[in-house]
């Protein structure tokens, strides 16, 4: 008696979902770790994981750094807008609220943002932000930076 297996365990259309989510998951951990990085003030880290024409979108940003806001592209140029941010602060610190997948993209929630003045001391807050990071191949292609996380996730195709 030959026994009969359910399509839904042998279709290619199994195997493409479950890579899907593979890859999925991936980046979900990518992002975790550059999140973990930057937490850890191991800033270079990131750029294991940048593709080399990286497209950092600081542009929905201005309200708050409107000195920084514009895109920047590949590893020098995003070098140099971090390099002019963290320049400013002493100490900088934020909470991971959440990581999103979207199929390619990944949204990085974070909230209670605080930084420290490097001459001042003083202390500045941002409540919340987003970041959505496209991935391709194992590798970050894109960030775009939001100060409003429903944006963000809005731009991700997801809803809260």
């Amino acid at each position: 008696m030959a026994v009969l297996w359910p399509l839904y365990l042998s279709s290619p259309f199994t195997a493409e979902r479950d890579t899907a989510w593979a890859m999925s998951q991936e980046n979900v951990e990518i992002v975790r770790a550059l999140a973990e990085s930057f937490q850890r003030r191991d800033h270079e880290r990131a750029f294991e994981f940048y593709d080399s024409e990286i497209e950092w979108d600081a542009s929905r940003c201005a309200e708050v750094i409107p000195d920084l806001a514009g895109v920047y592209r590949g590893h020098e140029r995003v070098r140099a807008y971090w390099r002019r941010w963290l320049s400013a602060w002493n100490d900088l610190q934020f909470e991971v609220d959440a990581v999103r997948e979207a199929g390619d993209d990944v949204v990085l929630l974070i909230r209670n943002q605080r930084q420290w003045g490097r001459h001042t001391g003083i202390a500045t807050e941002f409540p919340s932000l987003a970041m959505v990071f496209t991935l391709r191949g194992g590798k970050v292609v894109r960030v775009c930076t939001y100060t409003d996380q429903h944006a963000a996730l809005e731009a991700a195709g997801l809803r809260e």
